[in-house]
């Protein structure tokens, strides 16, 4: 993942001049990147934008942010009080900020410092350890879940800022045939070209999700070489502790691949799971090589595992939530400056 992520800030500046936006914008002009939304107790729209904090949206129209820099995804918990991750804002091998929050939209207060808990525990012991807290979701007031896409794993943190290990996720081989497809293998001669078929890709969690059965549902984004079709979703027992992904009965996959680039969940009151992938061509067609094919949102039955898709080509599709009148909110062109956007799905 660390590969992935220390190139952030040149994939921003390449994604200006290669995505195409699309109009109709329930509200627009974000600074972004935008990479989560949720709904608010009172129906706002809540914004992660990484570059302010967190943004409600009401009628179309934006409110005063609540100003939380590096925010990647935010939580409810009720009336005004929310849970918010803030990420990797550079170099995620070093202290950036990367922590889980809770505001009132008045006061802020930091919980835990995330970076210095991968610094020490380290879960999947990968060297150099990194940490990118992506996602989080609220578990009431007193804790929260976060997926952390560096540090390949999903922590419960409690109110007092004690952190426990429900899971780690592991690497797993993949394909490179799609980075070299990008590549024009064989005959442009590229780096990509000499990789062995099947190289070690790093699971690099972006998503979470709890599902109506209780489980926690994490979704993978997978990393280099941002292969196609390999993204998993596992399924995490409530009560898991230090669960090997893959290993453990506690932590299982209910998809095995068939998804490409995840980077968002979300239940909805019937039970279907929304499933974002960021770009059909994967992540590494987006920053590395500066094509946006755009992103699909699926929907899911968990339990015949068959998906349709909702919308598709939606030029970096980052996140989804659903309204509480059951409408669904997506981002769009989410990591150009300026043209960030957040729309209603006809």
């Amino acid at each position: 993942m660390s590969r992935l992520k220390r190139r952030v800030v040149a994939l921003i500046a390449a994604l200006a001049l290669a995505a195409i936006p699309i109009s109709g914008g329930a509200a627009g002009g974000f600074n972004g990147p935008l990479f989560g939304l949720a709904t608010a107790p009172n129906g706002a729209i809540l914004v992660a934008d990484a570059s302010t904090g967190i943004i409600p949206i009401r009628n179309d129209i934006a409110g005063e942010a609540i100003p939380i820099p590096g925010a990647t995804a935010v939580s409810p918990i009720r009336g005004t009080s929310m849970w918010v991750t803030t990420g990797a804002g550079g170099d995620p091998t070093l202290n950036t900020g990367q922590a889980l929050h809770q505001t009132d939209g008045t006061e802020t207060r930091m919980i835990v410092d995330l970076y210095e808990f991968e610094a020490s525990v380290n879960p999947d012991g990968n060297d150099p350890f990194d940490s990118n807290p992506y996602d989080v979701a609220s578990l009431g007031s007193n804790a929260a879940l976060v997926v952390d896409a560096g540090g390949n794993d999903l922590l419960q943190v409690n109110r007092n800022g004690s952190v426990h290990v429900l899971a780690v996720f592991p690497d797993e081989l993949v394909s490179t045939a799609n980075i070299k497809a990008l590549a024009g293998c064989p005959e442009s001669g590229a780096d990509f070209c000499f990789l062995p078929e099947q190289i070690p890709g790093q699971a690099v969690p972006t998503s979470v999700a709890i599902g109506p059965d209780g489980y926690y549902y994490v979704g993978e984004l997978k990393g280099f070489p941002g292969p196609t079709g390999e993204s998993n979703i596992w399924r995490v027992h409530p009560r898991a502790s230090w669960a090997e992904c893959g290993s453990s009965p506690d932590c299982v996959k209910v998809f095995d691949g068939g998804f490409t680039s995840i980077v968002d969940l979300a239940f909805d009151p019937k039970g279907t799971l929304y499933v974002v992938e960021l770009d059909e061509a994967s992540w590494a067609a987006v920053e590395i090589f500066g094509v946006v094919t755009g992103g699909t949102l699926n929907a899911c039955n968990v339990h015949t595992l068959a998906c349709d898709v909702v919308a598709g080509s939606i030029p970096m599709l980052t996140a989804v939530t659903l309204g509480n009148d059951r409408s669904i909110w997506v981002t769009q062109n989410s990591l150009i400056p300026g043209a960030a956007e957040v729309v209603q799905l006809p």
